[in-house]
């Protein structure tokens, strides 16, 4: 199961995750390597996130901002610096949990990170929102009330319920979707409000968010590149948040029609004739207030 998994990744992914399996977490964990990577030492990147998404909710749908005070919170993929976790957790969160297999919790007592990330993060934040609490209270409180699990969430040990579920460019990755959004749903308190930002691009270095995606069917994409991403489009994703049982709310974000040069292959065009749908790139699907 676990090498049938590999092989449906990317080479550069299996080797990351083939070498922390034979180190273990203790060799695969390297302050110096997190130091050194400018997009997760970004103090400011979640918060840019989140204002930028609820602005553009704000604009089309009269969307009312998240509140994170007294609430329990659920990201899925948290990624290794723990996402939106210190915004919630700052505003006042009873609990924030967070689905990711390449978070390791010594990046919260791992001096160098906590001095040179999480400080500036909550210097930003109490700029943002007040002084709402110290630097020492707030690092008491991430290494408390958060607890991350590496795990599928079809089968996450999470019970909930959760009053704030959110996801940075995470839907897309998830194969199992409509059991995982079942399970989800079903971790979810009735009035949870929910923000995911879905991106439907090839999730490739290449000069088109598209190119190599369309000009061949699923499959042949996959042989090529791993099974990354389950190349949904809208109307799946929206179609697995209904059948579980949420009523989402749909904001596109961008559309990139401009400049692809390259063909079209029938099984994409004969499924999604509306470019509107083919060539969206970004949405935010969030819960319907």
């Amino acid at each position: 199961m676990i090498i049938d998994r590999l092989l449906d990744l990317p080479p550069r992914v299996s080797a990351r995750k083939i070498r922390q399996r034979i180190l273990g977490t203790q060799g695969g964990f390297d302050v110096e390597n997190i130091l050194q990577t400018p997009r997760l030492m970004r103090s400011q990147r979640f918060y840019d996130f989140l204002s930028r998404y609820e602005a553009i909710l704000l604009r089309a749908d009269n969307w009312k901002s998240l509140e994170f005070d007294e609430r329990d919170v659920l990201e899925i993929g948290c990624g290794q610096m723990l996402g939106f976790g210190p915004i919630a957790i700052f505003r006042g969160a009873n609990s924030y949990s967070g689905i990711e297999p390449l978070f390791d919790d010594r990046v919260l007592h791992a001096p160098e990170i906590v001095d040179t990330y999480y400080l500036h993060v909550f210097k930003d934040l109490s700029a943002i929102y007040g002084p709402l609490l110290s630097f020492d209270e707030f690092m008491m409180r991430l290494r408390t009330r958060v607890t991350v699990n590496s795990e599928y969430l079809v089968e996450s040990s999470f019970t909930g319920p959760f009053d704030v579920v959110i996801s940075n460019s995470c839907l897309e990755h998830i194969f199992d979707f409509e059991a995982s959004m079942s399970a989800l749903h079903k971790r979810s308190a009735p009035n949870c409000r929910y923000l995911h930002l879905v991106d439907f691009a090839n999730h490739l270095l290449s000069k088109h968010p598209f190119d190599g995606l369309y000009s061949v069917d699923p499959d042949t994409f996959w042989s090529k590149h791993g099974r990354n991403i389950n190349l949904h489009r809208l109307p799946e994703i929206i179609q697995g948040l209904e059948n579980a049982g949420f009523k989402p709310g749909v904001v596109p974000y961008s559309h990139f029609p401009e400049a692809y040069s390259g063909s079209i292959h029938p099984y994409w065009r004969e499924r999604y004739p509306d470019d509107q749908i083919l060539f969206l790139k970004t949405a935010i699907i969030h819960s319907a207030d």
